[in-house]
C-alpha cells in the first residue's frame, strides 16, 4: 500500500497545471527522439564487420512502413503501471502514435508535434526540417538533377574532404538527419564507408511547427545518451532473415566526375 502510494505521490509531482509536458512526460519524448534519431543515423559499410547492416535496414523501412517503431518497455514489472500511464499521455497530447498488439503498447512513433517539442528541448545541437532540411534537400536535388547519378557522396554534398574517422563531420551529418528521419532522403553507403544520398520521391515534406519550449541541458545529456545507447544495440541486433544481405555501393565505376554539371564532367 505504501508503495502505491509513493507511485501515486510521483505521478502527482510531475503532473503540470499549465497543460505543458511533465519533467517525466519530457524525459520519455527526448529518449525516444534520440533512439530513433539513432536508427536513421547512416549506416557506414566495414569491411569484415559483424554490424547487422541488413536488420538494421529492416528496421528502418518498418519505421517508415509504420508496422513498428521504437520498442517500448518498463524497467521491471514494478514500473509497468507508471511506463504505461506516461506513453498514454504522450499519446493522448498528441506527441507519439502506437502500435499496439493484445492491448499493449509494443512500440511507438514520434508526430510532427512531438520531434518538434523533444528537439526543442534537446537545444541547438539539433535541426529541423526547415532550419537545414530544406537546404540540403535542395542541394542534393540540384547535385542530382544535374548529373545522371541520383545519388550523392557526402564530400560532393559538403564541398569538402570526407577522410578520416566520421566523427569529424557529424556536424555535417547533423544537418541531413532531419531529412533522414522524414524519409525525404535515403542514406547508402559505399564500399570504402562513405555516406551517400538520395533524394526520394513521393514523400512530403514534414509540416514547420513552432513550439514555446525551453531547452535544457539535462535533455541534451539524455539525447546523447540514448542515442549512443540505441546504436550500441543495434550493433548487436539478430539478423531475423539470415538470406538478407546489404549491397554497398562501388567506391568505383560510377566515377567521382559524374557528380559534377555535365560540362565539367573532365574535371577530375
Amino acid at each position: 500500500m505504501k508503495r502505491l502510494k509513493s507511485r501515486i505521490d510521483a505521478l502527482e509531482q510531475n503532473r503540470t497545471a499549465d497543460g505543458k509536458l511533465s519533467r517525466a512526460e519530457s524525459t520519455s519524448l527526448v529518449n525516444v527522439l534520440g533512439r530513433r534519431d539513432a536508427l536513421c543515423w547512416p549506416l557506414r559499410f566495414l569491411l569484415n564487420s559483424q554490424i547487422p547492416f541488413a536488420e538494421i535496414r529492416r528496421r528502418q523501412r518498418e519505421y517508415f512502413a509504420g508496422t513498428s517503431g521504437i520498442a517500448v518497455k518498463a524497467d521491471g514489472k514494478a514500473n509497468w503501471k507508471t511506463a504505461h500511464a506516461m506513453r498514454q499521455k504522450l499519446i493522448s497530447r498528441g506527441m507519439i502514435t502506437a502500435v499496439h498488439s493484445s492491448g499493449q503498447v509494443q512500440s511507438v512513433f514520434l508526430t510532427a508535434q512531438g520531434e518538434a517539442v523533444a528537439r526543442a528541448l534537446v537545444g541547438d545541437r539539433l535541426h529541423t526540417f526547415h532550419e537545414s532540411g530544406v537546404i540540403v534537400l535542395a542541394r542534393l536535388r540540384e547535385l542530382s538533377a544535374a548529373t545522371s547519378v541520383k545519388t550523392v557522396r557526402e564530400s560532393i554534398l559538403w564541398g569538402r574532404e570526407c577522410f578520416g574517422c566520421p566523427n569529424s563531420w557529424d556536424d555535417f551529418t547533423e544537418l541531413v538527419l532531419p531529412c533522414l528521419t522524414s524519409g525525404i532522403v535515403r542514406a547508402d553507403s559505399d564500399t570504402q564507408g562513405r555516406a551517400c544520398y538520395t533524394p526520394a520521391t513521393g514523400i512530403a515534406e514534414p509540416p514547420e511547427i513552432v513550439v514555446s519550449v525551453t531547452q535544457d541541458d539535462d535533455f541534451d545529456d539524455l539525447y546523447l545518451k540514448s542515442f549512443h545507447d540505441e546504436r550500441a544495440m543495434l550493433e548487436t541486433l539478430e539478423t531475423r532473415d539470415p538470406h538478407e544481405c546489404i549491397i554497398p555501393l562501388p567506391a568505383t565505376g560510377w566515377g567521382w566526375s559524374c557528380y559534377f554539371p555535365k560540362e565539367n564532367t573532365n574535371e577530375k
